[in-house]
């Protein structure tokens, strides 16, 4: 076995009050080491985050090393966009779990490694802030720039990320897992739908409300369906609220909002759904399909969702694809797969075979091999 560098991991999003899709990974990415160390086949990790809140630190629940900066979250990142904070020595390779990565001293023998989870502000500029565009650019800049090597989830990211100007042998795509979701609370799961007010069979989505997840084309396509079900079935929408969200849109009957749930009951839901609906107009990966999947559920997913679907992908997909920006080419396939039971069974047996398979063990598995590579 190849000696085991030392890798110190930027994982700042776990910091944040709502970690997102980023965080899913940085968590998923942990507990697929965790195995790996089980196994005999880990490494020696260390976290880097931003000064923690008052109390004890929550990435010690991590049980790695913490090396913690006296700066806040929103300062530590600012030093390092303008190299006023640098990585600390003493690692093989430092790894950012996103584009907020420290820079390396001048002279360093570490090795950098960042994550590009999307390139979505380029796709649509029109779902992301104008702030929000610039801050991006310049961070794929800087690390464009570096001697970084990147990991993405998708072949979609790693075309993306060679467009750019990226050469393709710094490339790594290394998909995620989907073993990270809680056993089912059915009880909690229950009280939870009486009080919304949902009663019988539901489709369901989850994601943060903001203007990439294409909320509103949805309820659209949700209104459309809805009179050719045999009941009419509650759209359930899941998730925090993100910017340029501007609440329930008008004339949507039968439609629940909850904000977001605990892990436990967000699994209960999956597998209690008639089918999933997941429609953004772009994704680096998108895990929610398959965490639904995994569950037993039919999905209806847009075709730039590269977790269902990647590029050059051989096979039918695993889930009904439509085009997010088409509204009746979503309604067709909401109904068909809430009422077409030999295509909900024929999706139901595929996607949970298809997610079953991408596990964080082997996703860590890969970043493993690849730290080793660089040290």
């Amino acid at each position: 076995m190849a000696e085991s560098p030392s890798v110190l991991m930027a994982v700042e999003q776990l910091r944040r009050s709502v970690p997102g899709g980023i965080g899913n990974y940085a968590r998923g990415l942990l507990a697929g080491l965790q195995r790996c160390d089980e196994e005999g086949d880990g490494v020696d990790v260390t976290l880097l985050a931003s000064r923690p809140p008052r109390g004890p630190d929550p990435l010690a629940a991590y049980g790695r090393p913490v090396v913690v900066s006296a700066l806040p979250g929103r300062l530590m990142t600012r030093a390092w966009d303008h190299s006023l904070l640098r990585a600390p020595e003493g690692f093989a390779v430092v790894h950012s779990v996103s584009l907020a990565a420290p820079t390396l001293r001048h002279g360093s023998r570490n090795r950098l490694v960042v994550t590009v989870h999307d390139l979505a502000w380029r796709r649509h500029p029109e779902a992301t802030t104008r702030r929000g565009r610039r801050w991006h650019e310049a961070a794929l800049g800087r690390a464009r720039n570096s001697s970084a090597t990147f990991v993405v989830p998708s072949r979609l990211v790693a075309s993306d990320i060679v467009e750019s100007g990226v050469d393709e042998a710094r490339v790594t795509v290394v998909p995620g897992g989907t073993d990270h979701l809680a056993p089912p609370d059915d009880e909690a799961t229950t009280a939870l739908l009486r009080r919304a007010g949902v009663h019988g069979e539901y489709l369901l989505t989850v994601g943060t409300l903001e203007p990439r997840k294409n909320l509103d084309r949805l309820v659209q396509a949700y209104g459309r369906a809805r009179p050719q079900l045999p009941e009419p079935w509650t759209l359930v929408i899941v998730g925090p609220t993100g910017w340029g969200h501007t609440g329930r849109p008008q004339d949507a009957e039968g439609v629940v909002f909850t904000g977001s749930v605990p892990d436990a009951v967000l699994s209960s839901l999956y597998r209690r759904a008639r089918a999933f609906a997941y429609v953004p107009l772009t994704e680096g990966y998108g895990l929610p399909p398959l965490e639904a999947m995994r569950m037993g559920t039919p999905a209806v997913v847009s075709s730039e969702v590269p977790s269902v679907h990647d590029l050059g992908e051989p096979g039918p997909a695993p889930a009904r694809i439509v085009d997010p920006l088409d509204v009746d080419d979503m309604a067709a396939g909401l109904a068909a797969v809430l009422t077409d039971d030999t295509l909900r069974g024929d999706l139901a047996a595929r996607g949970s075979s298809f997610a079953s398979a991408r596990t964080w063990q082997s996703a860590a598995g890969a970043h493993v091999r690849l730290w080793r590579q660089l040290a």
